[in-house]
């Protein structure tokens, strides 16, 4: 089976999904890059990932362009990621097997499915197909609503995400070193965008500082237009003891800082689209606070198992989920090991990649692709609305 997955560009939550693809595949197995990667996310520490030879990069010269619509047009299964909507078109003239891979389509508000260029940029996108061979696998829990309110059929989308590199770590050793910390380690990771919300943990770390719980030690790694609000804030109540903020580090130096932490917090409102930090943090043991907008929230957190959700925005609940993992070292370490088992066993690029081709040859020979997996990758996604708002 010849497989293909077009995007704008190779990274490294994308990696280790396109090589368990060549495990499968072997040269049957192609990434078409449809723009170079830009100079902000080699700023940031990517690697220019686009140089790999299974990697076809379209926008190089004119034959690569070529060749690139020539493979949309023939491969057995196409996956389209960010791409242009061109080569989807090529490849739907003849009806073939197709995925698009995509966060949600309405993450600045429903009703934006009214203002007519959305409309047809969903349309031409998904909408027209409905009735193909296109079906989507939604990298948000909420996609699959998104693209309901578009009239695109719910029982066609599936389960899917981002698979960054999985380590197989001696959880006991994680959860020795965590022991080890003179405070309770929480942290996050990424830039410091309006978005992303890291204002709400600061703020929340100050009302624990009030409630005289001082145990603690919170991290930022990471850069943004939002820095110089946190650190004037930090000042501003004297919390340089409890806060610092590191500049922006490769990825593999991040994971450094994963295994160490007990706690990490993501708080990003609905303009996050899946959260690939969320499995790196998972894989090294983290109990996780995520808000109910992260995209894969819904997909990867059990609540009070392997981690809790709260409601966006909501910092007295975000306080008290603190301060509950703070003074409860047991209860934080089962969380730790839940969350690291979920990701490991069940999220992985092999297991995505073995469901996939499952998933394709049940599509194309007719059978019940609908029932092939109760959860995880290639599971129906269902319409999630915006049940995890209460929770």
């Amino acid at each position: 089976m010849r497989i293909a997955f077009f995007s704008n560009f190779l990274n490294h939550h994308q990696l280790p999904l396109c090589q368990a693809f060549l495990k499968h595949a072997g040269e049957d197995f192609i990434f078409v890059a449809t723009e170079r990667i830009p100079e902000d996310r080699l700023k940031m520490g990517y690697e220019d990932m686009n140089t790999y030879p299974f990697v076809l990069r379209s926008y190089e010269n004119e034959e690569s362009g070529k060749k690139a619509y020539e493979v949309a047009e023939n491969y057995d299964v196409v996956i389209f990621g960010a791409s242009p909507v061109k080569f989807l078109q090529k490849r739907m003239q003849d009806n073939k097997l197709t995925f698009r891979f995509c966060e949600r389509s309405l993450k600045k508000g429903t009703w934006r499915r009214f203002i007519p260029r959305t409309r047809k940029k969903i349309y031409e996108g998904y909408t027209r197909y409905k009735n193909d061979k296109l079906y989507v696998l939604g990298a948000s829990a909420y996609a699959s609503y998104d693209l309901s309110l578009c009239g695109f059929q719910e029982d066609k989308c599936l389960r899917w995400g981002y698979f960054p590199r999985i380590k197989q770590n001696d959880i006991d050793a994680l959860m020795v070193g965590k022991k080890n910390n003179a405070k309770v380690e929480i942290l996050y990771a990424g830039r410091l965008l309006k978005l992303k919300k890291v204002m709400d943990t600061v703020q929340a770390v100050r009302c624990l500082i009030k409630k005289n719980i001082f145990n603690l030690q919170f991290t930022i790694i990471g850069d943004g237009p939002e820095k110089a609000k946190i650190e004037q804030y930090i000042q501003k109540h004297r919390l340089e003891k409890y806060i610092k903020i590191l500049p922006f580090m490769k990825p593999e130096e991040v994971r450094i800082y994963m295994d160490k932490a007990d706690i990490y917090v993501f708080g990003s409102n609905y303009y996050e689209g899946w959260g690939a930090v969320m499995n790196e943090a998972m894989n090294s043991a983290c109990a996780m606070l995520v808000s109910h907008a992260v995209g894969s929230a819904a997909y990867l957190i059990e609540q009070d198992k392997n981690g809790f959700i709260y409601p966006c925005g909501n910092i007295k609940r975000l306080t008290e989920l603190l301060r509950l993992l703070i003074m409860n070292p047991e209860k934080r370490e089962q969380i730790g090991r839940k969350a690291y088992e979920t990701i490991t066993q069940t999220w992985t690029a092999e297991v995505a990649a073995e469901r996939f081709l499952q998933l394709c040859e049940a599509i194309e020979n007719d059978r019940d692709y609908k029932n092939l997996f109760k959860d995880g990758p290639c599971s129906l996604a269902g319409v999630l609305k915006k049940a995890l708002k209460e929770v």
